[in-house]
């Protein structure tokens, strides 16, 4: 049994310490069930209106150890320029590098200045 302390209700009444016997927790109940006031559903929250870029965050948890659920975050443009910026500016340096890296392909890939090897198979001139 649980004891009950001295305490006054909300309309003015005051109540007596006493001793409460704890309920049976039963999957059916013996007597018929108590009538219940309908539930008060909140109104649905209206969404915010982004007129501009947005991004999504993945749900994580925070420092205090509280859930925060994945949403959409408004970015600000200049936000949304640099990223735009950095894709592009990346593009044209590796279509640059990979220019430099290839070559024209017009010059000859032999040097001139160097004279021509004898071949393994001709015999060797001695003067």
């Amino acid at each position: 049994m649980t004891y009950v302390r001295p305490h006054v209700r909300r309309d003015g009444t005051t109540v007596k310490g006493h001793y409460r016997r704890n309920r049976l927790r039963t999957a059916t109940p013996r007597t018929a069930p108590r009538p219940t006031a309908p539930r008060h559903t909140p109104a649905p929250r209206p969404r915010p209106i982004h007129n501009g870029p947005t991004t999504y965050v993945g749900p994580y948890y925070r420092a205090d150890g509280t859930r925060v659920r994945g949403h959409r975050r408004a970015i600000s443009p200049r936000t949304a320029a640099v990223a735009a910026g950095t894709g592009t500016g990346l593009g044209v340096f590796v279509i640059i590098l990979l220019a430099l890296l290839s070559g024209s392909g017009d010059a000859d890939t032999t040097p001139t200045s160097t004279p021509p090897s004898h071949s393994a198979s001709a015999p060797a001139q001695h003067s």
